[in-house]
């Protein structure tokens, strides 16, 4: 069986600033969408809470991941911390099973 990695990242934008975050958001979803060990993700608005949004991302291994975090465009959650639109953040990773039929 191979292990498959879903990684859940929390952004809380600064008061007033969801829509700016989920802009720059989109553009990192764009990207992780075009790497090849993704498998899938999605981001999504917290309906409870408009400046918070969820980044849920499939990844065929825990080092694909790791690598897709390296990449330059990462950078940019780096800057929009330094800026001030992110106010928190966090990641979870969870591992799961691919049952794979042979």
């Amino acid at each position: 069986m191979n292990r498959a990695i879903t990684s859940l990242a929390s952004f809380q934008a600064r008061d007033g600033a969801g829509e700016a975050l989920g802009l720059r958001l989109c553009e990192l979803l764009l990207r992780a969408q075009r790497d090849a060990a993704c498998l899938g993700c999605e981001l999504q608005r917290d309906p409870q809470q408009e400046t918070r949004w969820l980044l849920r991302g499939h990844w065929h291994s825990e080092e694909d991941l790791q690598a897709h975090l390296q990449l330059p465009h990462m950078q940019l959650l780096g800057r929009l911390v330094e800026n001030g639109l992110i106010r928190h953040m966090e990641l979870q990773v969870q591992a799961y099973s691919l049952g794979l039929a042979s």
